[in-house]
């Protein structure tokens, strides 16, 4: 794996940086994903691929800066990141819709 990754660092320290991570401000979905994914690979390198999948999956909803998309999205148990993504847009998009601006405000975020 190490070969595969070039990750000679240690599997505890990746898996406290995946631990800590949240979407900051700014960060699109799409790039808050990508880095979710990016620091499962090495987090969960000695586990399976599927394992790893779900763990970004969950972090991805929970930390997701839209809150109530990303409990939303929690509920619905996507299998993938871009599921997960999707899911949050069409959240978003929804809550936009019925609510109005009151939505416009918490899609910025």
């Amino acid at each position: 794996m190490e070969r595969r990754f070039g990750s000679k660092e240690l599997p505890e320290t990746s898996r406290a940086k995946f631990q800590q991570a949240t979407q900051q401000p700014g960060e699109t979905l799409e790039d808050w994903a990508d880095r979710v994914s990016t620091l499962a690979t090495p987090a969960f390198r000695d586990l399976p691929d599927q394992f790893g999948q779900r763990e970004a999956v969950s972090k991805f909803c929970q930390f997701c800066i839209d809150r109530e998309a990303g409990k939303h999205v929690c509920f619905e148990r996507p299998r993938t990141i871009q599921q997960a993504v999707d899911l949050v847009r069409h959240h978003q998009y929804v809550t936009q819709v019925v609510d109005g601006k009151k939505a416009k405000n918490m899609i910025k975020k």
